[in-house]
């Protein structure tokens, strides 16, 4: 995907003014008022302080700091505040002056009400006044809050994307996985559990629906209520009603609506949603650590990729002649304390052999990563190419199968089919190999399915290939062909 060109954020240039009344978004609401539609080029860059690298880089060292410091019990509370620093207690202070506005404009309205009663020696300039005032704390007061949420939707935007860059890594390994389950065809299994999950989330959602609906209703009778019991307590203790007591108690009983009964009751869900959220996110970033992706293989002809007791070195300036693979296994198993382990193999690998081995797939997955490497070392040079001993063929074309994501190539695509001798069996096909071949590759026999593997492997074009008996379905004349 093409990058866009860079279009700076107007804000980093705005004037205090402008930010406080978001003046410098207009342009940007003109242009799309004016085109109808926007473009990924009209866009604005996002602010330095808001980029998913940034703010994860900050968390990560932080949440580090906090194990360090708390190796027993590390809280990702206090390293997402860490992370934030002062900006939460910054901004929830600048409500203060924002709710002494709030209280301050019903005594101002009590006072511009003695202007209207009889008898009233006030001058006529100090109920202007007055009025005057109270505009003013209204605008004030409105200012500062619309900008005290502006502050705050930035702050949690931040937090969300500094978890969030993780959360894209462990989606992105999720949607790789879906070939996987393509390939096996478990798109049943995993819609059953899917719906499963799905089930219980409803039911939550429906929960948290009719809370709400508990709340709006409660929120839309606290004044009447509320006024009922306050004016029937005055008629029953016969209390005098006053008109600016009234007005007091009008607007009071407002903000307190709007504070107590609306607000307290999202920052209660809020706090619950989040509390919830950091126990997971804690409890999955305090796992160990994999060690089967610890792996580093080298692309580069000058360098060589170590796994040793999972530290990774890179050596440097390797000579061409130096063995593309050096094993040296002491232990390697799947579990540490499993009863399956491999022990003692030390063999080399150099450019242009051909190592056969009987039983290889528990080696082969050690030099993939698959089994763990707790003793001993493993060198690869260069790029690799795993073909298993069982074939994967995903419902598509046979050409998309060989190709598996990568550009296509006419002559590499050619001299692989005819290698692998997938040539003569395209010329047998209806569509060559633009054949549909099914779930699972049901329209091909077992040899097909291996040679389309193969191919597959091939198309790669890796240094090394690692080949789990690739020849045990295919006839003794096509095995012949694909070993010479």
């Amino acid at each position: 995907m093409p990058t866009r060109p860079p279009n700076p954020n107007p804000s980093l240039n705005a004037s205090k003014c402008s930010r406080l009344f978001q003046e410098w978004v207009s342009p940007f609401v003109s242009k799309c008022r004016k085109q109808g539609t926007l473009d990924v080029n009209d866009l604005y860059e996002p602010l330095p302080d808001c980029e998913s690298a940034t703010l994860t880089n900050k968390l990560e060292a932080n949440w580090f700091a906090e194990t360090k410091r708390n190796p027993d019990k590390p809280s990702l509370i206090r390293a997402t505040l860490c992370t934030m620093r002062w900006k939460p207690l910054l901004f929830g202070l600048i409500l203060i002056p924002a709710e002494l506005l709030n209280i301050i404009r019903p005594l101002l309205l009590t006072f511009l009400m003695r202007f209207f009663t009889p008898c009233s020696t006030m001058p006529a300039w100090h109920a202007w006044l007055l009025a005057m005032s109270i505009i003013f704390v209204t605008l004030c007061s409105s200012a500062i809050i619309n900008y005290q949420i502006y502050l705050i939707d930035i702050l949690a935007m931040q937090m969300r994307v500094a978890y969030s860059d993780q959360r894209v890594k462990i989606m992105s390994e999720i949607i790789k996985s879906m070939r996987i389950v393509k390939m096996y065809c478990w798109e049943m299994a995993f819609d059953k559990k899917i719906r499963h999950v799905r089930r219980r989330e409803i039911i939550q959602y429906m929960w948290s629906l009719i809370f709400d609906c508990i709340q709006m209703l409660f929120s839309h009778t606290y004044m009447n209520v509320t006024f009922l019991m306050m004016y029937g307590t005055m008629w029953w203790f016969n209390i005098r009603f006053d008109i600016s007591f009234f007005a007091v108690a009008s607007c009071l009983l407002g903000h307190m609506r709007l504070t107590v009964v609306e607000f307290f009751n999202n920052a209660v869900r809020d706090l619950v949603h989040y509390l919830a959220a950091q126990k997971r996110i804690q409890t999955f970033l305090l796992l160990d650590e994999s060690e089967r992706d610890n792996r580093l293989l080298s692309q580069s002809h000058s360098e060589l990729a170590c796994i040793e007791k999972n530290d990774l070195t890179i050596v440097k300036s390797v000579p061409t002649q130096s063995p593309k693979v050096v094993c040296n296994v002491k232990q390697a198993q799947w579990d540490k304390d499993g009863s399956f382990c491999l022990k003692n193999i030390v063999f080399d690998a150099h450019p242009g052999d051909l190592i056969c081995i009987i039983g290889p797939s528990s080696l082969l997955q050690t030099l993939t990563g698959e089994i763990t490497i707790f003793d001993g070392k493993i060198r690869m040079h260069g790029s690799f190419c795993y073909v298993p001993q069982e074939s994967w063929i995903f419902s598509s074309t046979i050409k998309t199968n060989i190709l598996f994501g990568k550009a296509y190539d006419r002559n590499l695509f050619r001299d692989v089919v005819k290698a692998t001798a997938l040539d003569t069996d395209f010329v047998q096909l209806p569509n060559e190999e633009n054949t549909l071949v099914g779930d699972q590759g049901v329209m091909l026999s077992g040899g097909q399915k291996a040679r389309v593997n193969m191919a597959r492997a091939l198309y790669r074009n890796a240094d090394i290939y690692l080949l789990d008996d690739p020849l045990s379905a295919v006839d003794v004349k096509v095995a012949k062909h694909l070993f010479q």
